[in-house]
């Protein structure tokens, strides 16, 4: 037995989450913006993990983790994340909505699906799954920067979806009630979005598993000079310029798509265009793209040079006070728009 979504249609983009929620859209009609996706999900964010279990032992990220559902909630859109513990559950409810012609979001480790050719774990990969074909038990994925479907097995999948030998991504899916729509106006979507993204940015949850928010960007910026003596300084250096620069973060840590955010939203809600430009978040990605630099310079070298890592230390600081300055603004705004829930 095997089945295909046709009628989807596959674009590439900058980000896999925002890509993939940008193509469901548009395949239900309704058609946004890559930018304008990431800024009505919230999706601007820090998190910052400290485990000597992982590797590397230090890493941070740019967007939120609830990225997804947060689109959701923000637009009324009816979507939301959901986890299935049971593997064959999870392939189960996949094979069935791909029955109905429905293609199906998904979480997965990039380390897993084998056209992704990587030796590195990158849990929390979203893509797209559109077919599968029971014949030589394999999917077809639309995957954010490949311009066709790619193949994996069935085996692949599984791995990916819930690896048992590293950070499970739980079968995680995107779980729509309804069709894919905007449930609230636009400005009232945007201004939800921003005061939900300033208060995790500037009131981050104490319950997470890990460090996110504001906060955790001064940490890493008092860390980042200790990172000399860390067994693995090279490949930490590494990711963190491979994060902000390069695995789907738009060259700039995710800060040039919220900037396109919030350039096309003032079209809705004229009063961003005063108190929250898209020139000063284009500022913030800019020190993003100087902070990578000295983390590359440092992987590439054979010995570690201590005034790098200190280097991208003073520079973590003064983004972490840019950012907490528009965002604490950015609070103030939705404050005074009286922003919805």
């Amino acid at each position: 037995m095997k089945a295909l979504v046709e009628t989807y249609a596959h674009r590439t983009g900058e980000h896999c989450a925002s890509t993939a929620l940008r193509n469901l859209l548009a395949h239900e009609g309704t058609e946004l913006s890559e930018g304008m996706i990431f800024g009505l999900a919230s999706g601007l964010g820090f998190f910052y993990l400290d485990n000597d279990a992982l590797s590397p032992t230090r890493m941070f990220h740019g967007r939120t983790a609830s990225l997804e559902s947060d689109f959701g909630r923000n637009t009324g859109v009816p979507l939301i994340d959901r986890e299935e513990p049971d593997d064959d559950t999870a392939f189960g409810a996949l094979r069935s909505r791909i029955d109905r012609g429905e293609p199906v979001m998904i979480s997965t480790d990039t380390f897993y699906l084998g056209y992704h050719n990587t030796t590195s774990h990158f849990p929390g990969h979203r893509c797209v799954v559109v077919g599968y074909d029971d014949a030589d038990e394999s999917v077809l994925i639309a995957d954010r920067k490949f311009e066709t479907y790619q193949r994996c097995s069935y085996q692949e999948l599984r791995d990916a979806r819930n690896a048992k030998d590293y950070v499970s991504c739980n079968n995680q899916y995107g779980d729509a009630s309804g069709p894919l729509a905007l449930g609230r106006p636009m400005p009232d979507a945007i201004a939800a979005a921003i005061a939900r993204n300033a208060r995790a940015m500037l009131e981050p949850s104490a319950d997470a598993p890990y460090a996110s928010g504001i906060p955790a960007l001064r940490t890493l910026a008092d860390e980042l000079p200790g990172w000399t003596d860390l067994g693995d300084w090279s490949w930490a250096a590494r990711f963190g310029y491979q994060v902000v620069i390069k695995r789907g973060a738009g060259g700039s840590f995710f800060r040039s798509l919220y900037a396109d955010f919030l350039r096309e939203a003032a079209g809705h809600l004229p009063e961003l265009a005063d108190t929250l430009p898209a020139g000063r978040m284009d500022a913030i990605a800019a020190g993003w793209r100087e902070l990578a630099a000295p983390l590359k310079e440092q992987s590439e070298r054979e010995t570690c040079d201590p005034a790098l890592f200190a280097a991208a230390g003073a520079l973590a600081g003064e983004l972490a006070d840019a950012e907490e300055r528009f965002f604490e603004d950015a609070l103030r705004l939705c404050q005074r728009l009286d922003a919805p829930t």
